[in-house]
């Protein structure tokens, strides 16, 4: 496979000096950076808009905060978690090769922020059983926060073998989580997840690890804190000392985890019944769930699954579970859904509830479809809008913020038929379809529940990454990125 781009080393940097800090605060900026509260959006169109009678979605206040982070990551900015006017912030410090993955509190009324915690080098005194790795030999394959960007999923590849590693980070600790090593025939192209409340992750949704069972190892991140090695040496195992709570699978090393679950069959008649196109994990109640998207064999049509645990049943994670003799059926439940009138998208577009529930998914670029996961089958509910849609979220209210595409360069949307399906989804950002389109710029819409016309909430809004509602504060952030280097990022918060 050809060479990915290495991970830039980190190294440990120290805290703003305290009468920097005061000063900072009494300045109302912090050091090269201004936080600038822009006027209020309005339009003749938004102003005959009215509001939904439970909720006040009118854009009071608007401000933008810039900064710099590693452009690995989809998602940088989080406002779960945060304060009423606080955003939290993965950035970058120090200089090239010496920058620092550093975990931000930030008050983006005045610019200023503290340094909660940082991230220390990534393949810093990690076990390896060769003993061979050079850092030179190692790149970052896929960097994934948790919703509240307080823990970070490393999968790390070598050039120098065929080897993996899957470390989890959490903010305060000062050693990661070895959940999964392997120094021979790494099946790579794992597929890490955190469930939408951030309580479960998995490294590999798609039960790739597990030799051929399927099995999908999950992790309980209410317990990792007081999860790890205990530092002493069982003298009849044959793992290294403190390791007596990994599996051995092959040659691979993985930790016991907390949960499991199993990725979809996708055979039926011993014949191919389809590819797994995506897959992540959902909160079904107390227990972790399973949302995967499937391609049917040898045609273009969808469907998604829902695979959890019956809430009578538990399965306890074993070592036998990785044979696929000992692969449970009496704890399991699964139920999916055709996606209908899916057509005309370079990739699948689509998002599920917290708890996986409820499915929305784009059927064309004018088309958000929803479907009931609870009540199948069914006809999706349909939301026809008026001009392509770049991203959408789907509020637990039921409401959608939509960014609809307002200006391409020449004419780009008319895309050859033939050029369809050639671009992949990049982890779920939507910067490949600005290429597919040309997207220059977008506005932000609210759909209200029930109802098919839209406010106006945001105008000429450029290089969306993502967007998060905090329905307990009542905010929106936009976070975007500068000039096609992903590493430049801005946030813009819409306070309601």
């Amino acid at each position: 496979m050809p060479r990915r781009k290495k991970a830039p080393a980190v190294m440990h940097r120290n805290a703003i000096p305290p009468l920097l800090l005061f000063t900072a605060l009494l300045t109302a900026c912090a050091p090269e950076e201004k936080t600038m509260q822009l006027p209020l959006v309005s339009s003749a169109e938004d102003e005959t808009q009215a509001n939904p009678s439970d909720r006040d979605f009118t854009v009071k206040k608007i401000y933008t905060y810039s900064y710099e982070t590693l452009e690995l990551l989809d998602k940088s900015a989080f406002l779960s978690g945060s304060g009423e006017n606080e955003v939290h912030i993965l950035s970058a410090a120090g200089e090239n090769e010496g920058k620092l993955l550093e975990y931000r509190q930030v008050d983006y009324r005045y610019g200023f922020y503290d340094v909660a915690g940082d991230y220390v080098k990534t393949w810093e005194n990690w076990d390896n059983a060769h003993g061979q790795e050079t850092t030179g030999d190692l790149y970052i394959e896929q960097l994934l926060p948790s919703p509240d960007g307080k823990r970070l999923l490393i999968n790390i590849r070598s050039d120098y073998r065929d080897a993996g590693l899957a470390l989890l980070y959490t903010l305060g600790e000062r050693e990661p989580l070895i959940l999964y090593e392997n120094s021979d025939e790494y099946p790579g192209g794992f597929r890490g997840s955190f469930s939408p409340g951030g309580r479960w992750v998995t490294y590999d949704a798609a039960g790739a690890s597990t030799n051929s069972t399927g099995l999908v190892p999950i992790y309980d991140c209410s317990r990792i804190p007081a999860r790890s090695a205990s530092g002493t040496e069982n003298p009849d195992s044959d793992n290294p000392p403190g390791r007596d709570d990994y599996w051995p699978i092959g040659a691979s090393a993985l930790l016991a985890p907390d949960q499991v679950l199993y990725t979809p069959e996708l055979l039926a008649n011993d014949k191919i019944r389809g590819d797994l196109s995506n897959t992540g994990l959902c909160d079904s109640g107390s227990q972790p769930g399973l949302i995967s998207l499937i391609t049917e064999k040898d045609s273009d049509a969808l469907f998604i699954r829902k695979d959890g645990l019956l809430p009578e049943k538990a399965i306890v994670p074993s070592l036998s579970l990785t044979e696929e003799k000992a692969r449970p059926t009496d704890a399991l439940f699964y139920t999916e859904q055709t996606l209908p009138g899916y057509q005309d998208f370079p990739y699948p577009v689509y998002q599920y509830s917290a708890d996986g529930s409820t499915v929305y998914y784009m059927s064309n670029p004018l088309m958000l479809w929803t479907i009931d996961m609870a009540e199948m089958p069914q006809m999706p509910q349909v939301l026809d809008l008026p001009n392509y849609v770049w991203d959408f979220l789907a509020l637990p209210s039921g409401d959608i913020l939509a960014a609809l595409v307002k200006e391409t360069a020449n004419d780009y949307l008319s895309v050859p038929e033939a050029n369809t399906g050639q671009y992949i989804q990049k982890s779920g950002t939507p910067s490949a379809l600005q290429e597919y389109w040309g997207i220059l710029s977008a506005d932000l819409y609210l759909y209200p529940k029930g109802s098919g016309e839209g406010q106006l909430l945001y105008k000429n809004l450029q290089n969306l990454i993502s967007m998060e509602y905090d329905q307990d504060t009542g905010r929106i952030l936009l976070e975007t990125y500068e000039n096609r280097d992903m590493s430049k990022r801005r946030c813009i918060l819409l306070e309601l």
